[in-house]
Order: C-alpha cells, then sequence, then structure tokens
C-alpha cells in the first residue's frame, strides 16, 4: 500500500505542476488553447484518477492504522486487568 500511495503522490505532484504551468501559459497566450486541447482533457482526467486514487489509498491506510491501534489499546487494557488481578493481598 505505501508503494501504491508513493506513486500516486508523485504523479499528482507532477501532474498539478504541469497545470500551473498550462494556467500561466495559457494566461500570457490564450490564443494557443493550452487547457482546451484534447491532450490537456486527457491530463486533466488522468489528474483526477490519481487524485482519487491517492484518496482512497490514504483513507484504507488511516482506517487500518485505527483499527491497529483500536487492537493494541484493547489488548493493553487486557494485559492491565489480568495484571491488577494477580497482585498480592497485602501482608498484615
Amino acid at each position: 500500500m505505501r508503494t501504491f500511495r508513493s506513486v500516486f503522490s508523485h504523479l499528482s505532484i507532477i501532474f498539478s505542476g504541469m497545470f500551473i504551468t498550462l494556467t500561466i501559459l495559457n494566461q500570457y497566450n490564450p490564443g494557443m488553447g493550452f487547457l482546451t486541447s484534447t491532450i490537456s482533457m486527457v491530463f486533466i482526467f488522468l489528474f483526477c484518477l490519481s487524485v482519487v486514487a491517492l484518496a482512497v489509498a490514504t483513507i484504507m491506510d488511516n482506517r487500518r492504522y485505527a483499527k491497529h491501534m483500536h487492537q493494541r489499546a484493547e489488548e493493553a487494557a487486557r494485559w492491565k486487568k489480568i495484571s491488577t488481578n494477580n497482585q498480592r493481598p497485602p501482608q498484615r
């Protein structure tokens, strides 16, 4: 899962940098139609897919981590309960 997130994080950065560049170029020369061409629409679609995939992977990873931490907390509470039950009674 980490490799998947790493790849899509890098793709998102690349695509966002490309769109920042295209937006700046489109401001200086709108006649070129950088953001209205077919290839830019394909890149926008790929950018959206990579961001959605990254978001899904991040949510899945966060839920898995939360589940793991919940299990650890339950186990710690169980061990704490066991250790308090095994204490010696005070000596008289």
